[in-house]
């Protein structure tokens, strides 16, 4: 089968790991099945792999500019339907069954849908996050009414959550909406699992976490508050810091406290190691409709090295074995306790866990795909609409058109360097070609 991935997330980004079509891909690549995966932001060192084709939004003709004016929501201003379609030319299998998965309702994309429809692709909409709430937390590229139109006019819908799914059944739909939730790498995170757990010792407890460290996946208030009631426990955070300007900072604060650890960046396959030593893994998540849509990867993965998790706001994680939720600071600190003291018994993780792996999602979403029919009629894309510049605040329009400013500057900028050094390189040559001692050495290396 041939499948195309639509992400805004790229290929490499956060180590190839961010999100379930990273893993579909990666599963389904490993079957045989060929992956078209279309990234926003080209991604670096992509190692190359039968059956796989990365292609990015530069190479469809997208500039700075107009990547900066989707990501906010305008239109990009950019036409690439022929280069787009060259592209699917070339990697479609003749006669093989085609299916594109969108993971975010990200305008560019969403234009594409009727020429996926005119090819007889099956088309599913993968729901990983509850978009409406994204501008609460600085992101602007998601579209509430371009997400109505993929799950009004998908083959397949699919949620990661049962807060997703309660969520998006309430919207225009034509088939239902499945359940289809986050997963694990079992033999990575299997491999580091101690075979006995030590004796907690309450002086010198380890709770970690890892993940983006943002205001967003980080509730400073309760990590100060835990790290503070508990000065004797050590909170490592794994993570990039900081990296989106939109956010407020929370770097500064966590650092405030002794008893904090910044580790940073931390390699996907090197978690394991730091899960070792974890007493308790924390979900320290806001409280916020964001937060309450997501279904964590994290918690499959902390689970799978049979620690247990502590994690805030979060109903659709309540039956899942030794994760124990909490709603305040306080009860946060007693759920901690609890867990740390807690006797694992592994057999209950391993029945739990053992259809939570990535291949058990994607045999399930192949019998999906299996019990569908894609539509032959091509839908009006009213993406027009959907760009809504006229609605955008006076600062935000200024903001942009400043943006721009810069970006066309920079651009001429380097245009001219570039001009300025291949007119010194043209003199050089020429002064050159009249030394003879040059003319000599030239002739003879040739040799």
């Amino acid at each position: 089968m041939d499948f195309v991935f639509l992400s805004t997330q790229g290929w490499t980004e956060m180590g190839g790991v961010g999100r379930p079509i990273h893993f579909f891909a990666r599963e389904l690549l490993a079957r045989g099945h060929s992956v078209l995966f279309v990234e926003v932001v080209k991604s670096e060192n992509v190692a190359p792999q039968k059956n796989l084709r990365v292609l990015s939004f530069a190479e469809l003709g997208y500039t700075e500019t107009a990547l900066r004016r989707a990501w906010f929501g305008l239109d990009p201003r950019i036409h690439s339907r022929e280069t787009f379609l060259r592209a699917l030319d070339e990697f479609e299998t003749p006669h093989a069954e085609r299916v594109v998965m969108y993971a975010d309702p990200f305008v560019p994309f969403v234009e594409w849908f009727s020429w996926f429809r005119e090819r007889g692709y099956k088309i599913v909409y993968d729901a990983l996050d509850d978009f409406e709430a994204f501008p609460e937390i600085g992101l602007y590229f998601a579209n509430v009414e371009a997400e109505k139109f993929l799950v009004a006019q998908s083959d397949l819908v699919l949620a990661v959550s049962t807060t997703l799914v309660e969520k998006l059944s309430q919207w225009e739909h034509r088939a239902p909406i499945h359940l289809l939730r986050q997963g694990f790498d079992v033999e990575l995170f299997r491999a580091y699992a101690p075979k006995h757990r030590a004796p907690p010792n309450a002086a010198a407890f380890t709770l970690g976490f890892w993940g983006h460290v943002n205001a967003f996946n980080v509730d400073v208030g309760l990590i100060e508050y835990l790290a503070r009631a508990r000065p004797q426990w050590t909170i490592e955070l794994i993570g990039p810091i900081d990296v989106d300007s939109n956010l407020p900072r929370v770097e500064e604060r966590l650092r405030a406290v002794s008893n904090v650890k910044l580790l940073g960046r931390v390699a996907h396959e090197e978690l394991p190691r730091y899960l070792e030593r974890f007493n308790v893994a924390l979900i320290p998540f806001p409280d916020n409709a964001f937060n309450r849509a997501r279904d964590p990867l994290k918690v499959y993965e902390y689970l799978s090295g049979y620690k247990p998790v502590v994690a805030t706001h979060l109903p659709q994680l309540a039956n899942m074995p030794y994760v124990y939720l909490a709603d305040s600071p306080q009860e946060f600190l007693q759920a901690v306790e609890r867990a740390a003291n807690i006797s694992i018994d592994r057999s209950v993780i391993d029945a739990y866990l053992k259809n939570c792996t990535w291949r058990a999602r994607v045999d399930e979403l192949l019998v999906r795909l299996q019990e569908i029919s894609p539509l032959t009629a091509v839908p009006t894309i009213p993406a027009a609409l959907w760009y809504r510049e006229t609605e955008q605040s006076a600062n935000v329009r200024h903001y942009i058109a400043r943006t721009e400013q810069l970006l066309d500057e920079r651009t001429r900028y380097i245009h001219n360097l570039k001009s300025d050094v291949d007119a010194k390189q043209a003199h050089i040559n020429k002064l050159q070609s009249f030394n003879v001692l040059w003319w000599l050495k030239q002739r003879f290396s040739r040799k």
